[in-house]
Formats: C-alpha cells, structure tokens, sequence
C-alpha cells in the first residue's frame, strides 16, 4: 500500500509541475495528440492526491 501512496503522490507531484507549466505559458502541452491543457493537468493532480489521502486513511485505520 506505501508504494500506491509514493506513486500517486510523485505522479500527482509531476502533473502539477505540468500544469503550472501549461498555465503560466497559456500554451497546452504537447503530451498527446493535440495537446493537453492545464486544466486535465490539475485535475489528474487531484485524482492522484485524492487516491493518497484515501490510502494512507485507510492504513491509520488499519493499525488502530
């Protein structure tokens, strides 16, 4: 489970490095086909940071 909240928390790490990036240039990333805009960016960050919280809750819960 402490590989899930590493993982999530890096990546949501990265993608909000990513959208800062994209927001502050006003210019969608050439990560995919067309682009991606800061927005899907941020909320990807979200996500990730989301999945961390409910796992390490659940961990708190499992070792009381």
């Amino acid at each position: 489970m402490k590989a899930i909240i590493y993982i999530s928390i890096l990546v949501g790490g990265i993608s909000l490095i990513l959208g800062l990036i994209s927001r502050f240039t006003m210019v969608p990333l050439n990560v995919a086909r067309g682009g991606v805009e800061a927005e899907a960016f941020l909320a990807f960050t979200n996500t990730c940071l989301l999945i961390a919280i409910t796992f390490i809750l659940l961990e708190i819960v499992k070792n009381k």
